[in-house]
């Protein structure tokens, strides 16, 4: 019997509960802007790596509030993407060493600015957040 292999992306989503928006980066060489992700590793847990990938991206160490989407992509990509939501609690915002740029954008902003469609839950989740 074959065995299937799949990989589990983990994005934080940070959002600021006082300016009620959210930061986005820019990869560098990317054209547009995206949520910060990281790939979780077989033997990774996922809120340490969250908070690592966060830290690394943007100066930033989050508190994990919770699981907020979850986007299956094994049919095509293999992947399965977890979407968290996270605030800042301590740390100076500097873009990491692969992130060109950081923007702090208000959720009924994000889609134009990411320059995508998200998933309409996820994009409605979000946008109650403003």
């Amino acid at each position: 019997m074959e065995t299937s292999k799949f990989y589990v992306k983990i994005v934080g989503i940070i959002f600021d509960p006082k300016k009620r928006k959210l930061l986005i980066g820019k990869n560098v060489g990317d054209e547009r802007y995206s949520f910060l992700e990281g790939d979780l590793g077989y033997e990774q847990e996922l809120d340490e790596k969250l908070k690592e990938v966060t830290k690394e991206k943007t100066g930033y160490k989050v508190h994990n509030l919770g699981a907020v989407y979850a986007e299956n992509m094994l049919k095509n990509q293999e992947k399965l993407k977890i979407h968290f939501l996270c605030e800042a609690t301590e740390g100076e915002e500097k873009p990491g060493e692969n992130v060109e740029e950081l923007v702090w954008v208000k959720p009924s902003e994000i889609e134009e600015k990411l320059g995508v469609k998200l998933p309409s839950r996820l994009r409605g989740y979000l946008i109650g957040l403003e």
